[in-house]
């Protein structure tokens, strides 16, 4: 043992001290010698090592003897290490003379830390923890072989040393290190193996120094997260943020909208409901205190730490390489919230997947109340409102909870919900339309029904939730009432039509269009001023085509726009010939004349059509040429060659078998019929825009689903499943048709109008029927960009009906009326520009001369008739939007919820083109915006166009 004069205050070596002094031997030149170290003299473990490729060997010496005989047994060319508390005087100078520096060392851990960081002193804050000795001695062990980073500005800072740490061995590697990258980098699930191998290395003092330092950094949230990170808990600090926020939301009775959400879906009020959410908050959260450091937080380290937490959520949902990760963590949420008996509060969430369960659940309940008694009501007449006002408000409200749900978007039943709120919303209105004429009922589904057949695929579906089906299943009970009674007395003016045999009439109609038509008197002569691609998607309903031309514009990058024809109020339609077959109604569409035949039939008649009227080059091609495109290639050899040639081939028409197909493979109903859902048409949109070409797309028939509700009435002659010889006479469900536009069973008929009528075997779909789904043919004509010059069409405005746009707004449905009393389209000039080119300015001249507004609401009246207004207009000079579209504008923002209409409804309101949606609004600014002032101003998403009303009264001099 140590004799007299022992130091008591020796410390004890440790291997990263000795490794530090001897790099500081070597920063000398020393590459071997002797290390005199004051310290305990203990054995060390292990006694040797190395030491950047040299020999180490410690010894401890207890007396100033046994040092002596450590010198005496060194090796030459390596390094001793004598561990000795002795005093100098007490070694002599002649033992302290064979000794690098001839002094012994006092190992100092900050010194050689601090040498590690090539700094100059370090910061007291460092220091001062009373196990400093061993912060530093982990700091010293951790150091990554490249060694660490260089101090700034010479001192050695807290941060700088421990952000260091966490970002070579924990991970945090974020520039900047706050509550949100802390919070996101605890949603790593290899944290909690980083955090342990830290412990192992360096030990407890530097990993929970480390770990206090990074809950130091993430604000208000930092007590909490302090204890779940010391805990080994990391993976819990997001999850656990959202329950704890959406507990301190309810507890603190700041959940006036969580206690209205609740108590709708438990069909009470929100003043039985909120007391019963605070009670339930403030015991579950008593429940997580010992995860929480004992205590519940205080509500402002709630709310900031839930906040965090939904912002690194928000962040991993949206990146797909972590939005798995962020799901598991939203699961783990669910489950913390079920474990704290607290359930019923995660209606409250926008980030649950609880919360948007239990909003889905409200939203069902609420459609089933909204269609209680509706039953009843459709006997009487379908036609008339089935959902009351009041109660389509509850359906928006619900609606709106669970679209404002950040889940939403990617949930499956979403589709389906989605769809049932806008059949609500075609429900609470009126579906008459004041006749039964053969117009008005295809204008009818060509304008509302197709979008309803389209919803109603979307809804069918349904959800596994026997709850939720149940919603679903009220409306859809509803809507087919309805369509059912619309589908009757189609067939019966189909009926009626036929047997009359109209006069075809040439040019723009003033009747029902007949499909035989389209081509001698629409797309030859546009295929005269500009050339065109004509698509004929067999099989495709008008439903089915508003899913594909939606699907169409809305790739905004490719640039199409859809145009009206002359004459044409909104998209056209016309009617398949009877009975609605492909060999019936392509062979007519194509010949221009009615036809029964095959491809051969087809070909030899669009021949001779196309060649009669001046266009030889006209190419025509079917599936099996399509097909035939080399490996690599979209588009066949000879398509893509026809479509290029503008000039030796003014007019192509390709025939696409997809949708027809479908009737006999697979689900035309749960298929969403966009643009890639249909073979080749993409690339050949994609020909068509390159080449310049307006594309028309038409069909030769629809077709309705089954659904595995229907019925087989067995026929001895039949020519579809859709379509029989009428020998025995037509029965319920269906119509007898004659004429000359029936091309089978010599001119008589009996085709199934009830779409759960089938007469042959059972199949995916079908065709051949008088339902308004088979005999609608939608023509729909998008041009790339702009209409060309010389060419007699208009950019249309907005095709959906109002019920279908979100949010619903009380905008004057498109009148349906027959085509002769339909007010002229306005002149297409100045919608013909391209986007980019609306921009107006104070020289442009104005299309039409202003009209007298109709009649119109109070307040856009008065606006119209004010001195204000006719001021506006001298100042305005030039604009290109009329008071009748200012009007239509006012009235639909004063009726729409907060004043705000988003761009479908503004540019159904403008009558005008989504292209050009953004010059008319410029121009509307400058007739109402008076000296300046935002009376109409766009949202800061640059969409959302907004009326200040207040503003417009006080403009405008306007009373309430």
């Amino acid at each position: 043992m140590a004799g007299g004069g022992v130091t008591g205050t020796a410390t004890r070596a440790t291997l990263p001290v000795l490794r530090a002094l001897l790099d500081q031997a070597r920063r000398k030149d020393f590459r071997s010698g002797v290390l005199g170290v004051r310290a305990r003299p203990e054995p060390m473990s292990p006694p040797t090592f190395t030491h950047v490729g040299v020999p180490v060997r410690v010894v401890p010496c207890v007396s100033a003897l046994a040092v002596r005989e450590a010198l005496l047994e060194r090796v030459r060319d390596q390094w001793l290490v004598v561990l000795t508390d002795r005093p100098d005087d007490d070694l002599g100078a002649g033992v302290l003379s064979h000794l690098v520096w001839q002094r012994l060392r006092t190992p100092d851990p900050w010194d050689a830390v601090r040498l590690r960081f090539a700094a100059t002193g370090v910061d007291p804050a460092l220091t001062a923890a009373a196990d400093d000795r061993e912060i530093a001695i982990g700091l010293l062990v951790a150091s990554p072989p490249s060694g660490w980073p260089p101090a700034p500005g010479g001192v050695l800072t807290r941060d700088h040393a421990l952000g260091a740490v966490a970002a070579a061995h924990l991970g945090l590697t974020d520039p900047v290190v706050d509550a949100t990258s802390v919070l996101g980098w605890t949603a790593d699930l290899a944290v909690v193996t980083r955090v342990a191998d830290l412990r192992a290395l360096a030990g407890d003092a530097l990993t929970d120094t480390v770990l206090d330092w990074a809950a130091e950094r993430a604000g208000a949230a930092g007590p909490p997260l302090r204890h779940l990170l010391r805990a080994g808990e990391t993976r819990d600090a997001v999850p656990l943020g959202l329950v704890v926020g959406l507990m301190g939301e309810a507890r603190d009775g700041a959940a006036g909208e969580m206690a209205e959400r609740a108590a709708q879906a438990a069909q009470r009020t929100p003043k039985e409901i909120q007391p019963e959410a605070m009670q339930l908050a403030r015991e579950a959260l008593i429940r997580l205190e010992p995860r929480l450091g004992g205590t519940t937080p205080a509500s402002a380290v709630l709310r900031s730490w839930a906040g965090e937490s939904s912002a690194v959520i928000a962040g991993m949902l949206q990146d797909p390489a972590s939005r798995a990760s962020g799901e598991a963590l939203l699961a783990r949420a669910d489950e913390l919230l079920t474990a704290s008996r607290a359930a019923g509060l995660a209606d409250g969430s926008d980030l649950l997947p609880s919360g948007l369960t239990r909003r889905f659940a409200s939203l069902a309940g609420t459609l089933r109340a909204a269609l209680a008694g509706a039953a009843a009501r459709e006997h009487a007449n379908p036609d008339l409102p089935q959902i009351a006002g009041a109660a389509l408000a509850d359906v928006e409200r619900a609606w709106t909870r669970v679209a404002t749900h950040r889940l939403a978007e990617a949930d499956p039943r979403t589709a389906a919900f989605h769809a049932a709120v806008r059949l609500a919303r075609w429900l609470a209105g009126s579906a008459a339309v004041g006749g039964i004429s053969l117009q008005l009922l295809l204008d009818r589904h060509a304008g509302s029904d197709a979008w309803v057949d389209s919803a109603v695929n979307d809804a069918v579906p349904g959800a596994s939730d026997p709850d939720l089906g149940a919603g679903l299943a009220a409306v859809l009970a509803a809507v087919r009432a309805r369509r059912a009674a619309h589908d009757v007395a189609f067939g019966r003016a189909l009926a009626g039509h036929t047997s009359d045999d109209p006069p075809a009439v040439s040019g723009a109609h003033s009747g029902v269009w007949h499909l035989e038509e389209l081509l001698r008197d629409v797309i030859l002569p546009l295929a005269r001023s500009a050339p065109v691609l004509l698509l004929v998607l067999d099989g495709m309903s008008a439903g089915v085509g508003a899913e594909v031309v939606a699907s169409v514009l809305s790739r905004t990058a490719d640039g199409w726009a859809e145009a009206l024809l002359p004459g044409q109020a909104r998209r056209a339609a016309a009617l398949a010939v009877l009975p609605t077959l492909t060999e019936v109604s392509r062979a007519s569409l194509l010949c221009g004349e009615l036809r029964t035949g095959g491809q051969d039939a087809e070909r030899r008649g669009y021949e001779s059509l196309t060649g009669a009227y001046g266009l030889p080059g006209a190419a025509l091609f079917h599936k099996k040429p399509l097909d035939s495109s080399r490996l690599g290639y979209a588009v066949a050899d000879d398509v893509a060659a026809a479509i290029a040639d503008v000039t030796g081939h003014p007019l192509v028409t390709c025939v696409l078998n997809t949708i027809d197909d479908a009737l006999d493979r697979s689900d035309p109903g749960g298929t969403e019929w966009g643009t890639d859902a249909v073979k080749h048409l993409a690339p050949l949109l994609d020909r068509a825009r390159h080449a310049g070409r307006i594309v028309v797309l038409t069909a030769d028939h629809g077709h309705i689903v089954e659904r595995r509700q229907g019925t087989q009435r067995a026929y001895a002659s039949i020519s579809s499943g859709r379509s029989r010889a009428a020998i025995e006479p037509a029965a319920d469900g269906e119509v007898l048709v004659t004429g000359r536009r029936v091309l089978r069973h010599e001119g008589r008929a009996a085709l199934a109008v009830d779409e759960h009528l089938r007469y042959g075997p059972l199949k995916a779909g079908y065709h051949g029927g008088a339902a308004p789904a088979e005999a609608v043919v939608p023509v729909t004509v998008l041009v790339p960009g702009a209409v060309p010059d010389d060419v007699n069409l208009q950019l249309a405005p907005p095709q959906e009906p109002a019920w279908w746009i979100d949010p619903i707004a009380p905008v004057a449905p498109i009148p349906l009326a027959p085509a002769a009393v339909t007010p002229a389209p306005r002149p297409a000039a100045d919608f013909r520009r391209r986007p980019q080119d609306v921009t107006p300015t104070l020289f442009d001249e104005p299309d039409v001369e202003p009209a007298s507004p109709p009649a119109a609401s109070p307040a856009s009246a008065a606006v119209l008739r004010s001195a204000a207004y006719a001021a506006q207009k001298k100042i305005a000079g030039r604009v290109s939007v009329t008071d009748e579209q200012i009007r239509g504008l006012l009235d639909a923002l004063l009726g729409a919820p907060g004043h705000r209409l988003v761009p479908a409804l503004a540019a159904t309101a403008l009558a005008v083109s989504p292209v050009t949606l953004r010059g008319a609004v410029l121009h509307a600014q400058r007739l109402l915006n008076v000296e300046g002032y935002p009376v109409l101003r766009v949202d800061a998403d640059g969409s959302t166009v907004i009326l200040d009303e207040a503003l417009l009264r006080e403009q405008f001099g306007i009373r309430r």
